[in-house]
């Protein structure tokens, strides 16, 4: 088998696992779902996962299966919020956790030792 021949028989498998997949998250009937599956995949031959995907939201457009939330202009809306992608505050970190550690404990023992004032 040549390299090219076997990439294509990878790049099918994985179009087949995909829809697969798929139409198995859609909770269909069992024959209902892998006779959907088949037909998208004889639509979209050996080809891509994009192509075999796009055949298989076009058969269950065609079917009245397709889930989609269309607003009033026909557009569909996204099922994830959009993400606000702002910049991080800059914030100090403790460069030496292990000396500030032993200062707080310090302080600690000293308060607990000698009352409130003594471990300012």
């Amino acid at each position: 088998m040549s390299a090219a021949t076997e990439r294509e028989q990878q790049g099918w498998q994985i179009a087949r696992d995909r829809v697969l997949l798929y139409v198995r998250a859609m909770n269909l009937p069992p024959f209902g779902g892998l006779e959907l599956a088949l037909r998208s995949l004889e639509r979209s031959g050996p080809a891509s996962v994009e192509e075999s995907m796009r055949a298989l939201r076009a058969l269950l457009h065609e079917r009245g299966l397709d889930r989609g939330i269309v607003d009033e202009e026909g557009v569909f809306i996204s099922s994830l919020p959009s993400l606000n992608r702002g910049t991080m505050a800059p914030r100090r970190f403790d460069r030496s956790p292990w000396r500030t550690s032993a200062i707080r404990f310090i302080r600690r023992w000293l308060r607990d030792l000698f009352g409130p004032e003594a471990g300012k």
